[in-house]
């Protein structure tokens, strides 16, 4: 590979690792690239070597910028920022890459982007430009955009706001979301393949899909209080909950405490680690989505799952007329939960347009990770005259900002 391009992937935690993961593989397949992936928030470099397809870890060089957390405090997060920024300066130089490409908002990024963006290493950022309100994710995501060459985008309203922060056209490219390609194929588990997984006798119907996360922009909620209501709210109405662990968030380590004492007293809650590379089969084998992850919000849709999106976290987040909203409490998540299993759910889920796209973005991204670099390291701020000015983007998309009627 004497004329292959050099591509640094950064891979935190399983919130990147699930969309990433398809862009990794066109990546490690691509005869002109050199993939290394860089790690060390969630995962060490064997973890995360063991947690991708074997074909792609064969092709790939993995680097541990650090040990992974054992607690996520923000002093913690201090200290384990430091460590990153230093590791991925030194990976980045001394394998002399090309470009490194990053997944969204999670706050890691403020530690990994800066010495790429002062290395001279062209930045490719992937999901920028959507909302997130009730999350501190929402200005991380936005600050990555500035210190960005390349922005594939999953939508063409994250589009036009990237044009609104003054970001050139031409390095704007609406892509789709990477991590609706692995679901493309999805075949849905059957019972007795589901009760394996989960090492339960049998699943019961309705099954639901769990995940609650610290809603970061709200400093003094009762996260676990939240989280035991939305999970016992879910165990009202479906028969099987399936609950994986929230992300590497302060406050974590509460839901945590909160929802293993729950899947030890109810025996229909299985609250487990991550559900890793069967995650696509496992959604394409649910009834219903509840939390407040994006994968309800984003991936959902492809499958035709109803999803509840609970609380403030996602709040302005583009989404399909699958998706209904929930207040925090177990009352309004019942509620929701129930409108969502029903028949009318199920047929507004049924017949939704995913908004994020159809599947093949991860190819898109590579042709975009070839040339980066190609417009050179100064990047003018567009200022935009009018609103005409950003006709190319405003494209009428299938779904709807949070807090809007579904047509």
């Amino acid at each position: 590979m004497g004329d292959a391009r050099t591509v640094a992937v950064f891979v935190g935690t399983r919130a990147d690792l699930g969309p990433l993961t398809p862009v990794i593989t066109v990546l490690a397949e691509a005869p002109d690239v050199a993939l290394h992936l860089l790690t060390g928030v969630m995962y060490a470099a064997d973890d995360l070597a063991q947690a991708l397809p074997p074909a792609t870890s064969r092709d790939a060089v993995v680097h541990g910028l650090a040990e992974p957390m054992a607690e996520v405090t923000v002093s913690a997060q201090l200290e384990q920022g430091a460590r990153l920024s230093s590791a991925a300066g030194r990976v980045l130089a001394s394998i002399e890459a090309d470009a490194l490409v990053v997944l969204g908002d999670r706050w890691e990024l403020l530690y990994v982007v800066p010495p790429a963006f002062l290395l001279g290493v062209p930045i490719v950022h992937l999901h920028g430009g959507e909302v997130t309100e009730g999350a501190v994710d929402e200005r991380i995501r936005h600050a990555v955009t500035k210190l960005g060459d390349e922005h594939c985008v999953a939508s063409p309203d994250a589009a036009q706001r990237l044009v609104q922060m003054g970001e050139p056209e031409g390095r704007v490219h609406v892509t789709g979301a990477p991590g609706l390609d692995r679901l493309a194929e999805a075949a849905p588990l059957d019972d007795e393949e589901l009760a394996r997984l989960l090492g339960v006798e049998r699943v019961e119907r309705p099954v639901a899909l769990f995940t609650y996360h610290p809603p970061t922009a709200q400093a003094t909620a009762p996260v676990g209080q939240w989280a035991r209501a939305a999970a016992e709210a879910t165990l009202a109405v479906c028969g099987t909950v399936i609950g994986t662990h929230p992300g590497m968030d302060e406050g974590r380590d509460e839901i945590i405490v909160v929802l293993e004492a729950l899947a030890a007293a109810e025996p229909r809650f299985r609250f487990v680690e991550a559900i890793g590379a069967q995650y696509p089969r496992v959604l394409a084998s649910v009834d219903v989505v509840v939390g407040n992850s994006s994968s309800g919000v984003i991936e959902a849709a492809t499958l035709r799952l109803p999803a509840v999106d609970v609380g403030e976290r996602q709040r302005g987040r583009l989404r399909g007329d699958n998706v209904i909203h929930a207040a925090e409490g177990r009352e309004p998540v019942e509620e929701a939960v129930r409108a969502a299993v029903s028949p009318q759910g199920r047929l507004r889920a049924g017949s939704v347009v995913n908004p994020y796209g159809t599947g093949d973005a991860s190819r898109r991204i590579l042709d975009i990770v070839r040339r980066a670099g190609d417009a050179g390291r100064v990047k003018p701020f567009v200022d935009s005259a009018s609103r005409a000015d950003q006709a190319a983007f405003v494209t009428e998309p299938s779904g709807r900002r949070e807090g809007e009627e579904p047509r």
